[in-house]
């Protein structure tokens, strides 16, 4: 798509620099972020309650069904080569390795955005910081070259999707834990509208 390498240009040539293909490489090595985040979950699991215990729950089965339905479903069936892969695109700067051949959808997008879904359903400060750096990490796997913009689209909306699905089927299964939900993650319900306040607009007409 001429708009999908459009993109992918400016963003992999167009804005290289240094310092970028340091920031990029760090915020989208997931070996960096791996300890802070079982620090994270231990001391949600040790200090957060019933809310945190929830929260590691749900993220542990939404990475689970994310990263192995991306691996061995997903990427073998659109086939579609990594843009670093693509001998066509010879101009594609390759920061840092290639992985494997196929691309579509990205699981980095995929597991940041389904966690920042998790994350944010239970602490609604979480989603403050995770949304924008989940996109980050989306747009850093174009910038090192790895993946093209609807790859991380793709992965992005099938992440949320993934958890927003394990977060409903959570509430379905054990309704109790939706005490420890944002209620401003689903729709309010109506408020009713009082005995005296239908008496007085019955009497205003």
């Amino acid at each position: 798509m001429p708009v999908d390498l459009a993109i992918l240009k400016f963003v992999n040539v167009t804005i290289a620099a240094p310092v970028l293909d340091i920031f990029f490489s760090a915020i989208c090595d997931f070996d960096i972020w791996r300890w802070p985040l079982a620090l994270i979950a231990v001391a949600l699991l040790w200090k957060g309650g019933p809310g945190g215990r929830w929260m590691v729950l749900l993220a542990v089965i939404t990475a689970i069904i994310v990263d192995p339905s991306i691996y061995r479903i997903l990427k073998p069936l659109f086939g579609r080569l990594r843009p670093c892969h693509d001998p066509a695109l010879e101009w594609v700067r390759i920061v840092g390795g290639c992985g494997g051949r196929c691309g579509f959808p990205s699981s980095h997008a995929a597991n940041m955005f389904g966690l920042a879904v998790i994350f944010g359903a239970f602490y609604k400060t979480a989603r403050y910081y995770l949304f924008p750096l989940a996109a980050l990490v989306a747009i850093g796997r174009v910038y090192l070259g790895v993946h093209y913009p609807s790859d991380v689209l793709a992965g992005a909306i099938y992440g949320a999707t993934i958890g927003y699905g394990v977060i409903l089927m959570a509430r379905k299964i054990r309704p109790r834990m939706k005490k420890y939900l944002y209620e401003s993650n689903y729709p309010p319900k109506k408020r009713p509208i009082p005995l005296y306040e239908k008496t007085d607009k019955n009497n205003s007409r």
